[in-house]
């Protein structure tokens, strides 16, 4: 069953940003976005209109279910 996740990237700067993914579990929300980062050729990822990520700006990745 898919569940929603809010995954929080936390900048060197401080500054955190969030996006939110559907997936079976938090480790599979995690993974998908290893995936993204580990094929960001030209060193960013964008995640959608809003969040284009350096990956050298980020510090590291949280992943927290959404429970309604």
């Amino acid at each position: 069953m898919m569940k929603s996740y809010e995954i929080e990237f936390h900048l060197i700067n401080e500054e955190i940003l969030t996006y939110t993914v559907e997936a079976e579990s938090r480790y599979a929300a995690l993974e998908s976005i290893y995936q993204s980062f580990r094929h960001a050729s030209d060193g960013f990822v964008q995640f959608d209109e809003e969040i284009i990520l350096f990956l050298d700006h980020v510090a590291y990745v949280k992943a927290f279910e959404i429970v309604e």
